[in-house]
Order: structure tokens, then sequence, then C-alpha cells
């Protein structure tokens, strides 16, 4: 049994209920302006959030039984995400789409290669995502949509955290050059899809108070500290109720 991957089963279990405290009343509290400004990019976002993760269901469950285990009950909370900012649109009657571009190419990208490749791929979602919701819960006066952001913002934490711990089991196994292979390859989807996201979204970033430079440096920052973890340079945490649990290993040099 692995240990570690079972302590993040529970976290995502202990989890479960992170949105009842998020009142829906049915009554809109966007003003116009606002609306039309998230309109599109809450639209993208939702999407995003709404995968099912049949190709990493498959390839969890041949890596580790408790991974699999901790990863169906991680995507259900993604789709918690989806869920959740479903039933806000519904309330600004803000439509769903059935896909835009960006996510099918992520999509896609998910699947290429390795179990490694496709962690990495959704390490980098979550960067971006922790980003993109702190913006969005400046952008508008909703109580409701701050509530949601707060929470996902939360969420996303742990998200990283969780990806980085998976993505350090394979980081000890690999060789030198496996390592700084797998760092360039990193930088090179971390940095080229916060410029895709900075490019359809930047209007959400402006109007939640982040200047293309701030939200690099922020970009950078949970860069590293993904990084920092995935190397074992930094432990890595699991909330629990009122304290968190610290996974370290022995530092490395990434």
């Amino acid at each position: 049994m692995h240990l570690l991957f079972k302590a993040w089963k529970d976290y995502f279990q202990r989890n479960r209920t992170h949105f009842a405290h998020i009142n829906f009343n049915g009554v809109a509290e966007l003003t116009a302006p606002e609306k039309e400004l998230v309109c599109a990019s809450i639209q993208q976002f939702q999407r995003g959030e709404s995968s099912e993760g049949l190709h990493l269901l498959k390839i969890a469950k041949a890596y580790d039984p408790d991974y699999h285990e901790a990863i169906q009950i991680f995507i259900k909370e993604e789709q918690k995400h989806a869920g959740v900012l479903a039933r806000f649109m519904k309330q600004e009657r803000i439509p769903l789409i059935g896909g835009h571009w960006t996510d099918s190419a992520f999509r896609k990208l998910r699947k290429l290669l390795t179990i490694e490749n496709t962690i990495t791929v959704l390490l980098t979602a979550e960067i971006v995502a922790a980003a993109y919701y702190r913006a969005l819960h400046n952008a508008t006066q909703s109580v409701t949509l701050q509530a949601i952001c707060n929470q996902i913002i939360s969420d996303e934490e742990m998200h990283i955290n969780f990806q980085a711990y998976t993505l350090r089991n394979f980081y000890f196994k690999s060789s030198p050059v496996k390592r700084q292979a797998y760092r360039a390859y990193h930088h090179i989807l971390m940095f080229g899809t916060a410029l895709l996201v900075w490019a359809y979204h930047a209007h959400i970033f402006k109007a939640g108070n982040y200047t293309f430079t701030t939200y690099m440096q922020f970009i950078a920052q949970e860069f590293t500290r993904a990084r920092d973890m995935i190397t074992g340079y930094n432990a890595i945490a699991i909330r629990q109720e009122e304290s968190t649990t610290a996974l370290s290993s022995s530092p490395a040099i990434f």
C-alpha cells in the first residue's frame, strides 16, 4: 500500500463538501458590464474543468492502486469546480459551451507520451488556474463568484501539491539527463501556456489588478514552488482540518 497516496485520497474525501457553504440564491449578481467582461472567459474555464479524465484514470490504474483511488476522487473534485461554475453561470444566464480549441489542444497534449507527461500538463494547468481565479475574484463584485473563486484557489493549492508529489516519484527514478530534459520541457510548456492564457484572458487579469508583469511573476513563483516540491527541495503539505501533514524527503538539486 502506498501510504502517501492513501493520505491524498483521505484529503480529497475530507474535502468533498468544500462548496457546501456557498449560497446560490438564484438572483443575478453581475452588472451588465461585469457579465460582458467575464462571459466568454468563464465559459472557457468552466469547460476546462469538466473533463471526465478517462485517459488519466486508465494510466493511473496501471501505475498504482492507491494513486488510482486518489485520482478518482481528484477528478470528481475538478468536476465539482465545473458544476459549481455552471450553477453560477445558470444563475447569471451565461450559456455553457461545448468546447474550445485551447481545451481540446490541452486534452490531446495530456494523452501524449507517458503518465509523467500527463501529470506535468495537469500541473501546468493548475498553476495557470491558481492565477486566473485570483484575478476573476477581483474582477467583479459578485459575492457568490468571489466565494467560488476563494474555494477553487484553496483547492488549486492542494492540487499543485498533489501533482508535484506524484511527479517527485518519477523524478528520483530518472537519470540526470532525463531530469534536465524534463526541466527544459516543463519550462517551455509552462510559460508557453501562460502566454496563451494571457492572450485570451488578459482583460480578466487586468480587471483583477494584474499587469502582464505581475501575472508572469505569480506564474514563476508557483512554478518554482512546484519545482522545489518535485525535486525534494521543499516538503509537500496536505491540508488537514486545522493543520497540515508534511510529506518530506531528502533535498535534491534541480
